[in-house]
């Protein structure tokens, strides 16, 4: 699927589907002084003004939580000007619904819409003018668990504030895969039983999440992620992170947090999977969780297919069940059958 097919798909999403609704509103007025208290409250203390003070229009917000990232869908009722400064302890993305917004930053400025969003890193002093009846819709990302991620990446990231490229191009190529992901953290905001609200699942779905963003849009560091490793490939770390998936193999994991434990980037960790074992961690992981689903079924007379395919992550149904077949030569039916 080309970008530009990707962001049309959720565009029409974001219009077809009740994503936000009574439950998640946060206010819906014509009070510009409440509208903006409430705005703060979500995001941080901000100056906000109305570009006509005869004008009087209705403002809404709609907010949602979604583990450690939050979805915001905000819409001003007229022309406004918002001056938050820096936004100090979240990264902040903007996808234009409808409509368009005028982002300016330093001595740059720029106009985003529907195929041109925003990315807002805390550091960096930004300045708005949002058109009337222009929703926009927002994905907040910590800071701090942001750059945590970040330095399991490139521990040189400590010392430099990652600061992204403002323009975030809606109809790259790179947008694809951040487009799949935001949709789909999205549906699971609409369905309880979403993969993503799996334990197993969500930790490792952040972490691609975050993996799209720092190798798909420009950043001031961005030289130093696409570096090669030069760090000597030691088969201790990966014996000792063998082992320690077996350990944990029931918890939610991601290569970040393995690479955090072998004490190397996710980079050398990833190296010596490939350079010893001929896999990845995550491919590893994977790999141990389908042995422990085998025994399941063949050991458990009670937990049903569905029943032990979640308890291992594997949440969609028909892709365990092919998967399993390529492993073991036959579907996980047959075994149960058997019993």
């Amino acid at each position: 699927m080309r970008a530009d097919k990707a962001l049309e798909n959720l565009s029409h999403y974001l219009m077809a589907h009740d994503l936000f609704n009574e439950q998640s509103l946060v206010f819906r007025n014509q009070d510009l002084n409440e509208t903006q208290s409430c705005v703060a409250d979500i995001f941080k203390p901000h100056d906000l003004k109305a570009c006509n003070a005869k004008i009087q229009s209705t403002s809404s917000m709609y907010h949602m939580n979604c583990g450690n990232l939050s979805i915001s869908r905000l819409e001003y009722g007229m022309d406004v000007v918002i001056e938050p400064d820096c936004l100090e302890k979240f990264y902040l993305i903007q996808i234009p619904i409808v409509g368009h917004a005028q982002i300016e930053f330093q001595n740059e400025k720029f106009v985003s819409y529907s195929q041109l969003g925003s990315i807002i890193s805390p550091d960096l002093p930004i300045r708005m003018t949002w058109a009337a009846c222009s929703p926009q819709i927002t994905l907040k990302i910590p800071k701090q668990n942001f750059l945590q991620h970040c330095r399991q990446h490139l521990p040189e990231s400590q010392q430099n504030a990652l600061i992204f490229d403002p323009k975030l191009d809606l109809n790259s190529t790179n947008s694809l895969y951040f487009f799949q992901l935001y949709q789909n953290l999205l549906d699971s905001t609409i369905y309880e039983n979403h993969p993503l609200n799996h334990p197993l699942v969500s930790k490792e779905f952040e972490s691609n999440l975050y993996n799209a963003l720092i190798y798909g849009q420009q950043h001031n560091l961005s030289s130093q992620f696409l570096r090669a490793d030069k760090n000597i490939i030691s088969p201790y770390f990966v014996k000792n992170t063998q082992e320690f998936i077996e350990a944990h193999i029931h918890e939610a994991l991601s290569i970040e947090l393995l690479a955090e434990h072998a004490g190397v980037s996710v980079r050398t960790l990833f190296l010596g999977f490939k350079k010893f074992l001929g896999t990845t961690p995550m491919a590893y992981l994977k790999e141990q969780r389908f042995q422990n689903a085998h025994l399941d079924l063949i050991r458990s007379e009670h937990l049903s297919i569905t029943e032990i395919a979640f308890k291992w992550g594997f949440t969609h149904l028909g892709r365990f069940s092919q998967e399993y077949k390529q492993r073991f030569g036959h579907l996980p039916s047959s075994i149960k059958r058997k019993i």
